[in-house]
């Protein structure tokens, strides 16, 4: 969810370093706005300065720390990228790397994308046929109609088994299809004239009448998938079936041809993760015309491939995906799309570009350093919460204890050996790439659990919790400042990557999370008692939390945004106490005219300065599990002391909540 500087001496990047001296790493006072009071808006107090200097680039939604440190990383990757193109490389999967690079630059050719696109589609003469096209679609990384993947098993998680999941929406929740005020049904009618408008450019006849059906095939799908919250629920989204089970569920479509397309073999077992949903699915493949879903499965193929087609398929894209859902205005530049996309479909040979010239072993080690620190800490909570009895803090113990690290970049990387890739075919290679992926996937079913996956690539500014397989996960793209700086004082570092850390282990504990235990299977390993207490400290969370309003007429979901709130929580009182326990009896430094626990909390503000667009806040409000980045920020602090006592705030200040509302759960 979330790059070493200048220290890095061999780094891919052209950055202006951090000047030398202690007390201008980390915490940057020129980010304030000393007009802001912290005890009353510590946010603006930290980052205000920042936000009114840092209009959005024309080409993002939004900007802020995350971004920041995204475009270095994609900078440094093009700078290496436009130097392995002068010269061929023995290695054959960086010259693959340099050739893919190399055709996104050209482009694709709009007319002979079309041709590329239909092929993935194919023809649809009777429904008979919908399960083959279907199941090419996602062979090729399409999820037409549902998700359809192979995974681990969340109840015995030694095996992979096929799952299936509501989806096939184009637009980006189901709440869009079904919101009644007048923006949203604005977006309605520009997605119908935007599918129109896709449609006409590969030749579709009744174009217009052909997006109206799409869209109501849409919305009936919408109406029989579960809400985000819902989705969330594990105990609602696991429902073991026999493939016999399965088929009369859905009698209308044919699971056996399905399975055949995407290379599997007839599983015994499917978890189905929306019955309803699939029900509601088979009910529509038998009352929808054939042409209708020949157009929907071409206009979902297109919207996949749109931004590697070229011409009018690239623009008209935009120009709903990016203005009208997000308020974007321009698109990047064609370089920065192509590192993207490279790095979606083709990630690990980008990834190994990236770490060998922008990741450094010590780096690596002071990360684990304060992994370990945080994670002391966090048992060491747990030890003495006054909530929780023995049997379960011994459960809990033991599951942290077993939490794997894995951090900067995966010990095997990817083999692309079999993966062909074309200097003058981007939407080809992108293809390609893609098919190979997925059947990397499904070829997992029937295996021995891969611990050595990683669902990130190196370069990526993020970090994950896996509840299946009981680990956290740090690409090295997130090790870099303000998260972290290997140089920084060690109190910049807790409020940044410590958090981080912290965040990503109490997701192990929060309300998804504790349901799983050390080995990673769903079982229920809480007294009742404890259950009962941990869920009244969770209620009163999501109740903060719907009382937020970024915009006037809307609020945070409480309990959409749930899990990842009490992983802030959490994450920011143990990276706290982290700090504390890596200092062991030395004293605290003031440094900058700045206490040390005021370091931690400023940079912990730091790391999550933000602006956004109006139409990407409201999109995420509607989409996102994460609270907007000030409510990340606002929400745990007024519920710390540690906070309060370091800017001596006092009780009615903003900042504080009354004593008896303040929430602790880990």
């Amino acid at each position: 969810m979330f790059r070493s500087f200048s220290v890095l001496a061999f780094s891919l990047f052209s950055l202006a370093a951090f000047a030398q001296s202690e007390a201008a790493r980390g915490v940057n006072p020129a980010l304030f706005d000393t007009t802001a009071e912290p005890c009353t808006d510590f946010y603006r107090y930290a980052i205000g300065r920042w936000q009114k200097d840092n209009a959005i680039p024309a080409d993002r939604a939004r900007w802020g720390a995350f971004d920041e440190i995204d475009r270095r990383n994609r900078a440094g990757l093009k700078t290496a990228l436009d130097g392995s193109l002068l010269a061929k490389s023995s290695d054959p999967t960086q010259q693959k790397l340099a050739d893919f690079y190399q055709s996104g630059l050209a482009g694709s050719k709009a007319a002979t994308s079309v041709g590329s696109v239909q092929a993935l589609v194919g023809k649809l003469p009777t429904m008979a046929a919908l399960p083959t096209m279907l199941a090419n679609l996602h062979a090729n990384g399409i999820a037409a109609a549902f998700n359809a993947s192979v995974r681990q098993d969340q109840r015995n998680s030694s095996r992979y088994i096929v799952q299936l999941f509501q989806g096939g929406l184009g637009l980006p929740e189901r709440e869009y299809y079904f919101a009644t005020d007048d923006r949203s049904s604005k977006q309605r009618v520009a997605y119908v004239a935007h599918i129109e408008k896709m449609l006409q450019l590969v030749g579709s006849a009744d174009a217009g009448g052909l997006a109206k059906d799409i869209m109501a095939l849409e919305t009936a799908l919408a109406k029989a998938a579960m809400t985000r919250t819902e989705a969330r629920d594990p105990d609602k989204t696991y429902n073991l079936m026999t493939l016999a089970k399965l088929q009369a569920l859905t009698p209308n479509f044919d699971w056996i041809t399905f399975f055949a397309g995407i290379g599997v073999a007839p599983p015994a077992e499917i978890n189905v993760g929306q019955p309803e949903f699939f029900r509601s699915l088979s009910s529509h493949i038998a009352d929808t015309q054939a042409s209708t879903w020949h157009a929907y499965a071409t206009w979902h193929a297109l919207r996949v491939h749109a931004p590697h087609m070229g011409g009018e398929f690239e623009t008209e894209n935009f120009a709903f995906y990016g203005k009208n859902l997000t308020g974007t205005e321009a698109m990047e530049p064609r370089e920065q799309r192509v590192i993207a996309t490279i790095d979606r479909v083709f990630g690990d040979a980008l990834g190994k570009l990236y770490v060998e010239r922008a990741f450094s072993p010590t780096a690596k080690a002071k990360a684990l350093e304060l992994v370990a620190n945080v994670r002391g800490a966090l048992r060491e909570r747990i030890a003495k919460l006054d909530w929780m009895s023995d049997a379960t803090k011994k459960e809990a113990t033991a599951k942290l204890d077993a939490i794997n690290v894995k951090i900067g970049y995966p010990d095997q990387w990817k083999d692309y050996s079999k993966v062909e890739i074309r200097a003058d075919d981007y939407l080809g290679n992108v293809i390609r790439a893609t098919r190979a992926e997925y059947a990397r996937q499904t070829a997992r079913l029937g295996k021995k659990i891969d611990r050595d996956v990683w669902s990130m690539t190196a370069p990526q500014v993020n970090a994950y919790y896996s509840s299946g397989l009981n680990e956290i996960v740090f690409p090295a793209g997130i090790l870099q400042p303000p998260f972290f700086d290997e140089q920084a004082d060690d109190a910049s570092n807790y409020g940044g990557i410590g958090m981080v850390i912290g965040h990503e282990l109490t997701h192990g504990f929060d309300d998804r999370g504790r349901k799983f235990d050390a080995i990673g299977n769903r079982r229920d390993w809480w007294t009742e008692a404890d259950a009962a207490r941990y869920t009244a400290k969770a209620d009163a969370i999501a109740k903060q939390y719907d009382a937020f309003a970024p915009l006037p007429d809307m609020k945070i979901n409480g309990r959409f945004t749930l899990g990842e709130n009490i992983a802030d929580f959490g994450g920011l009182r143990v990276a706290y106490l982290g700090l504390e326990k890596s200092r062991g009896a030395k004293a605290a430094r003031e440094i900058n005219g700045q206490s040390e626990a005021q370091r931690f909390f400023l940079n912990y503000a730091q790391s999550w300065r933000q602006n956004m667009r109006e139409p990407e806040l409201r999109r995420r409000l509607m989409t996102d599990s994460h609270s907007p980045a000030r409510f990340r920020v606002m929400g745990p602090l007024a519920n710390l002391p540690e906070f309060s006592a370091a800017f001596g705030c006092k009780a009615g200040d903003a900042m504080v909540r009354a004593e008896g509302d303040q929430v602790t759960v880990w």
